[in-house]
């Protein structure tokens, strides 16, 4: 098998994974609604599942490390297919929060044993076959492949939704059934090799710590990292679900399911560009012995100015001399800046963590790399949520900014480790 069959596979498993996951996203809050949950309920299912991601990062990175990237990948199909039946069995013969949330733990753990041990296993087969080097390109086309399939997903779930709620939950677990099979059949695994060491699950508990300590918190450079992905983390997914209901009152539209549909398009179409961007220099070698802080600055400096833009358009002394049409379109431009920004660096970030891990703990750092984000993802969610609930929405996005700003002084910390490595390459080739 070349190298090339193994980058297509990996973008064929992260884009049927996302087109999965994204298909219900139009309808889960109406589905929630619908089946009985009053809105305060709905948020708290959402809390449980992501405090279950939180939870099951790091053991579930451990299982890649120890039993093998595959088993991961293929008890994450099954998690997902199983949760995502209980999920549409609590909508349709009830069960209420206690069921939703019982079904929202397996798809948290399901997700989870996803995280870490696709990339692991992508980026552990290139190394096997002599393909080092390029792994920005590697998760610049991996993340583009995922945003058109979620633009898809989120799409085509939103039209099967307005037929039935349902309907998207069932292709979802068809979806599932088949990453099961491609789990099981297309994906070799001679890159990973297990350590051979027979321990206790009490052992095996205490060297994953070990492991997420030595090779997390300890490494400068990787805890450096794992710094901007906890700031981003605050910001993202209440920045998200922030966008629509924003967008659409600034326009005088409040829940117009078409502008929410727009605004979603148009930021997915500027993260794909931001992605593209990064295989387009890599390909004429501007990634070649460049710093990736020096990238990562100028990208979050693009996503700082974007945040600023979205927020000051929705004061209201801005507000009200924009009027109801300029001010949308001006914060969409700014949503596009911050959206495009961020789907720039977010490759860089994933080779800058990945070039730092020894291949045996890959899964289980780039794991804990994810409980840090959701971290920040629990802690962002409902403080931004009461600044945007006392002060209005436009606060949250101007919130980010000071997040974004604080990127800036830890990049500088990571240059100065990013340039020890390159001089200490370069001295092991002139040796």
């Amino acid at each position: 098998m070349t190298a090339k069959s193994i980058r297509r596979r990996f973008y064929i498993l992260t884009g049927a994974h996302t087109l999965a996951a994204s298909i219900i996203w139009g309808v889960n809050t109406l589905f929630l609604l619908d089946s009985g949950l009053d809105i305060v309920q709905v948020f708290l299912v959402n809390t449980v599942f992501t405090a279950a991601m939180t939870l099951f990062e790091i053991p579930t990175g451990a299982v890649a490390d120890t039993k093998g990237r595959r088993v991961s990948l293929v008890w994450s199909s099954v998690m997902l297919f199983v949760g995502t039946l209980g999920y549409l069995s609590a909508g349709t013969w009830g069960g209420g929060f206690a069921a939703f949330s019982a079904a929202s733990i397996l798809l948290g753990l399901g997700f989870t044993f996803f995280s870490g041990a696709a990339e692991a296993w992508a980026v552990d087969e290139l190394i096997f076959l002599g393909e080092k080097g390029d792994e920005a390109s590697l998760f610049a086309k991996a993340a583009t492949t995922s945003s058109i399939t979620m633009l898809a997903g989120t799409v085509t779930g939103g039209l099967l939704g307005s037929l039935d709620y349902r309907i998207p939950y069932l292709l979802r677990a068809v979806l599932f059934l088949l990453m099961l099979g491609l789990a099981l059949f297309a994906m070799p695994e001679r890159g990973w090799k297990p350590d051979g060491k027979v321990l206790s699950p009490m052992d095996r508990v205490k060297r994953v710590l070990n492991d997420t300590v030595r090779f997390g918190f300890r490494v400068k450079s990787l805890r450096v990292l794992m710094g901007i992905s906890f700031l981003l983390g605050i910001f993202l997914m209440w920045g998200f679900y922030a966008l629509q209901p924003y967008i659409t009152e600034l326009a005088g539209k409040p829940g117009a399911a078409w502008l929410s549909g727009l605004v979603t398009a148009l930021i997915t179409f500027s993260q794909i560009l931001g992605q593209l961007l990064v295989g387009r220099q890599n390909k004429h070698g501007g990634g070649a012995k460049k710093l990736v802080s020096a990238k990562l600055s100028g990208a979050m400096l693009i996503v700082t100015i974007g945040a600023l833009i979205t927020g000051l358009v929705g004061l209201g002394f801005l507000r009200a001399f924009f009027g109801a049409l300029l001010a949308p379109v001006l914060a969409m431009l700014g949503l596009m800046l911050l959206m495009g920004g961020l789907g720039y660096a977010g490759p860089f970030l994933r080779d800058a963590l990945h070039s730092r891990i020894p291949s045996e703990k890959r899964a289980t750092i780039v794991s804990l790399d994810s409980l840090v984000s959701s971290g920040g993802a629990i802690i962002g969610q409902p403080t931004l949520g009461v600044v945007a609930g006392r002060f209005g929405i436009p606060f949250g996005y101007l919130a980010g900014v000071v997040l974004f700003l604080l990127t800036q002084p830890i990049l500088a910390i990571f240059r100065k480790s990013e340039k020890t490595d390159i001089l200490a390459s370069a001295e092991q080739s002139v040796s």
